[in-house]
């Protein structure tokens, strides 16, 4: 085949490794000529450290314990973590990797909303980012979570699944290879299309369908923002608003404000994003009030101890519900 047919077949370009091979090359020049600018700078908001310090762990590891069990998911302030498992580079130069911290570390830190993104590969779930493979697999997700949570049984965790990329090599659907791979752990696992209370769900794992068929509470029910490629001033601007929408709400709605996002274009890979987002997530929670607290998943890269703690510390620790614009009389 001739070389221009090679660049402009689709069939050949759609192939993980013609693909690879293209971002790895003109990856390698784009380095070259723009240095550091996509490597974000720690701050209060963000950290890129290996893990979180022990004695950090210890203070939340079971910080819903202390909730009332009344208390609605959707009037909780939950801090989260996007591309959850996505701890690895591989060829990416900077653009794969949205989390420093092993999944138990995040847990034990406090993190209770998991973005899980599994591609399915002969009959197994394997986690990526794109195409990036991130060396886990489902199966060690559901044992940690499982471990987790009989450590902790007044705490739950909100997980969403959803399918990363074309399957490839399978002999059963997605919901099959689901069932199977959380048989040993089916007793863990909530299905509600209703917003549940905590008392409901502790020690339990609430499920967030992002496929369509796996029956957990459905992704489309909820109130998102998630514009992952907006430059990073419209990106604070809609985080404030969807801050703000939440508050308000009567807690009838359960939002979800995803503070994560890259601009590959400008070489703004996700640390350099988070750098400048999640400072703004920490500005908001720490004018938070114990009359209008704060409501919501808040979904981050690279969050730090302080952001964690400030989302974690923005939730009243009282019986009484919070108040709200809308809440019904």
């Amino acid at each position: 085949m001739k070389l221009k047919e090679q660049w402009h077949c689709g069939s050949r370009w759609t192939r993980p490794h013609h693909r690879i091979t293209f971002f790895a090359f003109f990856g390698v020049v784009f380095v070259a000529l723009f240095g550091l600018r996509g490597v974000g700078v720690a701050s209060e908001a963000t950290s890129f450290s290996s893990q979180p310090e022990d004695r950090f762990c210890e203070k939340n590891r079971n910080w819903m314990k202390s909730l009332p069990d009344s208390r609605r998911l959707s009037d909780l302030a939950l801090p989260g973590t996007h591309d959850t498992c996505a701890t690895r580079n591989g060829v990416s130069f900077g653009f794969a990797k949205c989390q420093s911290w092993k999944l138990e570390d995040q847990l034990r830190a406090g993190v209770r909303f998991l973005d899980i993104r599994c591609k399915h590969i002969e009959d197994e779930f394997h986690i990526y980012h794109g195409v990036i493979d991130q060396k886990t697999k489902f199966k060690e997700v559901v044992a940690t979570c499982q471990k987790f949570l009989k450590q902790q049984p007044g705490e739950c965790i909100v997980m969403s699944v959803m399918e990363e990329g074309a399957g490839r090599d399978n002999g059963r659907s997605f919901l099959d290879t689901f069932r199977d791979e959380i048989q040993s752990s089916e007793s863990m696992w909530v299905y509600t299309s209703a917003v549940p209370r905590l008392g409901e769900v502790r020690g339990k794992v609430v499920l967030v369908d992002r496929v369509g068929s796996l029956k957990g509470f459905p992704w489309s029910q909820l109130e998102k923002q998630d514009d992952y490629q907006a430059k990073i001033d419209k990106k604070k601007g809609l985080i404030r608003e969807w801050y703000t929408r939440a508050v308000k709400d009567a807690g009838q709605r359960w939002f979800i404000n995803y503070c994560s996002g890259t601009l590959p274009r400008e070489l703004v890979t996700p640390k350099k994003y988070a750098a400048e987002t999640n400072e703004v997530a920490l500005e908001l929670l720490r004018a938070s009030k114990s009359e209008t607290p704060a409501r919501g998943i808040f979904v981050y890269d690279f969050p730090s101890e302080v952001l964690i703690q400030t989302t974690i510390d923005a939730n009243p620790r009282s019986e009484e519900e919070p108040k709200g614009e809308n809440r019904p009389k």
